[in-house]
């Protein structure tokens, strides 16, 4: 991180928040904080923006991204199972 830009640095901040947002509705809804799985969607008490959102934020940071149901990161790519929900975002 210390080689960051302002600019990921800000948007790692949002990632971070968007995932507290999450934990903390998991919490408030009589749940163990340790057991908080962030990114599964019906699990991460996220609405379906902050989950796009986080998403969005994360491959940006990591250089992800999937074009043509195949997946490309840190020049490698792989093909998505057909029934991906990766494929119909």
């Amino acid at each position: 991180m210390a080689n960051w830009t302002e600019e990921q640095k800000l948007k790692y901040a949002r990632f971070q928040e968007i995932l507290e947002i999450g934990k903390q509705r998991y919490v408030d809804a009589g749940n163990n904080p340790q057991h908080y799985r962030a990114g599964f969607k019906g699990e991460d008490y996220l609405t379906d923006e902050e989950r796009k959102e986080a998403t969005r934020i994360m491959r940006q940071m990591f250089g992800i991204s999937i074009t043509n149901g195949y997946v490309y990161c840190q020049g490698r790519s792989w093909k998505l199972p057909e029934d991906s929900l990766l494929n119909k975002e």
